[in-house]
């Protein structure tokens, strides 16, 4: 399905180029430590890097876009891409080709993966007044599997009808070897809010970004 796909966005027409530490910068860094990612074929075709006018192809390109995004970053453990910095990143940018998506096209993945499921918005999630909508929560894991790591951890640890901030949940001693610690704020926040919607935790949150609470309930 993605060569046939690729297949229609490469005959389509012609191509034209287009915290402290930033999104690109980290998955600069998680690069470094994890080797090469083997790109698929239809990344070395020019058109794929132009957002498609026909309906019918640019649905099939961003399908693409999808695909590829999640397997980059779940091989890169990247969790937030920054749109603004698209055009620093090797996985918009092909050097090769002398080709990037544009802004515009980068905005287009990202709704995409937002409408589809496979991404949430960092900031500015709800798209009211002020909102920069400038990074994406990639879910190469769901929230589902995320929350279902958590729950895990609080069941064997005894943490059931216990309060945990989660500053502890993410850099604390006993969560060290865990799949959640260290990772963005904003993805365990959204954890936490599914296990919330199975009525398995409570979230409170505190007047300070890094007040936020959580407790977890039984079943």
């Amino acid at each position: 399905a993605a060569v046939e796909a690729a297949r229609a966005v490469s005959g389509s027409g012609n191509s034209q180029a287009g915290s402290g530490i930033t999104a690109a910068e980290a998955a600069a860094a998680a690069m470094t430590q994890r080797g090469s990612f083997e790109f698929p074929p239809f990344y070395g075709l020019p058109p794929f890097f132009t957002l498609q006018p026909h309906e019918a192809v640019r649905s099939k390109q961003l399908a693409l876009w999808k695909q590829l995004a999640h397997d980059y970053c779940a091989f890169y453990q990247i969790y937030i891409l920054d749109v603004s910095e698209a055009g620093r990143h090797e996985l918009f940018r092909n050097t090769a080709l002398q080709r990037q998506l544009t802004a515009s096209g980068m905005t287009a993945v990202a709704e995409h993966l937002v409408a589809e499921g496979a991404a949430a918005w960092a900031d500015g999630a709800e798209g009211g007044e002020g909102s920069s909508r400038q990074r994406i929560l990639v879910f190469w894991r769901s929230p589902q599997e995320w929350a279902d790591m958590v729950l895990r951890w609080a069941e064997s640890m005894g943490k059931i009808n216990s309060v945990e901030t989660v500053t502890s949940l993410l850099e604390g001693d006993a969560t060290v070897g865990q799949a959640f610690h260290g990772i963005p704020r904003e993805l365990l926040m959204v954890a936490l809010q599914e296990l919330a919607r199975r009525g398995r935790a409570t979230v409170f949150r505190g007047r300070a970004t890094n007040q936020e609470g959580v407790k977890f309930v039984p079943a």
